[in-house]
């Protein structure tokens, strides 16, 4: 083969080479044009024939959340309660308080009070003069009529006695009276531009009511007709309570106590520098347990006294918790507070437990 022969040859190898690395390139370059559409293709596919299996945790609230507010509780017996407060709330418990179940209500309105009877009937008035019963233990809340004003509503207590009979007070004067489980209403006082804030019934046919600006009211005809009496004192006082016929106390704003020993004939006024609280006092009741009164209150607030208020030990119901009280209840070697929460409070050794967290 001559030089003119070989070069032909060499020539024509290159030639061969370069052709097939464009045909390489333009494989590839059909093979990356397809990818968008593989994938595009696999994301239909995926979205049309796989079904996701999603997991959901359901978060179940606490019974009583941070912010609720209650403000009112009834001591069954010993162990079982019921407790009210805003947004219509209804709580019952079993078991001291350990565990509670909310219960509907066919009410928003913030729930001030609640009493009872029995473990199955119950009453709860509040905001809008709003009163609920139940006849079933809570399982269902029925919306009863009752008086009201073209002014105000609130009602802000109510206490049940036996036969059916329960009381409830509030703004512009209220007063009104039920004898059969609180179905039916009478309004038993005229209105008037005062809050009454508590009522108590010390017999048969004796009632009084504790008011604002230091005013008590009392019937001895059940609430036929009714006389007033202002006291020496301004504040307004926000519970009433009688262990007697005759001995009985009242507890307000300001830390102010009142104590009779004739059946509210006269009050004796003890006032912040005796009891050494100055605090609102909210709530009061005696304990046979303690031989002493106890009152709540605002920041706090706990004053055990003597029936002859003569001694007084002011504190806090505990030095880890200083929210705000509105009532108390007896219970099993303590007392249930409520207020900005729920808790319970030994009488042995003054140990607190905050409830239903």
């Amino acid at each position: 083969m001559n030089i003119a022969d070989k070069e032909r040859t060499g020539d024509q190898g290159t030639d061969t080479g370069i052709k097939d690395t464009k045909v390489g390139q333009k494989i590839v370059r059909s093979l990356l044009s397809l990818v968008p559409w593989v994938i595009v293709g696999g994301l239909l596919w995926a979205g049309i024939f796989v079904k996701p299996n999603v997991t959901i945790e359901e978060v179940t609230p606490p019974a009583i959340e941070r912010r609720d507010r209650i403000y009112g509780v009834s001591a069954v017996t010993p162990r079982i309660l019921w407790i009210v407060g805003n947004y219509g709330k209804i709580l019952r418990s079993e078991d001291r308080g350990a565990s509670w179940s909310l219960q509907k209500t066919p009410n928003q309105n913030h729930l001030q009070d609640i009493s009872s009877w029995d473990e199955s009937r119950a009453i709860a008035v509040g905001n809008g003069g709003v009163v609920l019963i139940t006849e079933d233990g809570g399982n269902t809340w029925t919306e009863i009529e009752a008086p009201k004003s073209e002014i105000a509503n609130k009602l802000l207590r109510v206490h049940t006695f036996e036969g059916g009979e329960v009381w409830a007070v509030g703004e512009v004067g209220m007063i009104i009276y039920s004898d059969d489980y609180g179905n039916t209403w009478t309004r038993m006082r005229e209105e008037e531009d005062v809050i009454m804030n508590d009522i108590v019934k010390i017999s048969d046919t004796k009632l009084m009511v504790a008011g604002e600006y230091g005013r008590i009211f009392w019937s001895e005809d059940k609430g036929k007709t009714w006389q007033d009496t202002e006291t020496d004192s301004l504040g307004s006082m926000m519970a009433i309570k009688f262990r007697t016929e005759e001995s009985g106390v009242m507890v307000g704003l300001d830390g102010i106590t009142m104590g009779t020993e004739d059946a509210g004939k006269t009050w004796t006024i003890i006032d912040s520098a005796k009891s050494g609280n100055s605090e609102h006092l909210m709530d009061v009741l005696w304990f046979d347990e303690l031989n002493k009164w106890v009152a709540i209150g605002n920041k706090g607030t706990l004053v055990k006294f003597s029936s002859d208020l003569k001694e007084f030990e002011a504190g806090v119901v505990s030095e880890r918790s200083l929210s705000s009280h509105t009532e108390l209840a007896a219970v099993d070697g303590g007392i249930i507070v409520v207020g900005a929460g729920v808790s319970f409070l030994e009488f042995t050794d003054g140990d607190l437990s905050v409830l239903g967290k």
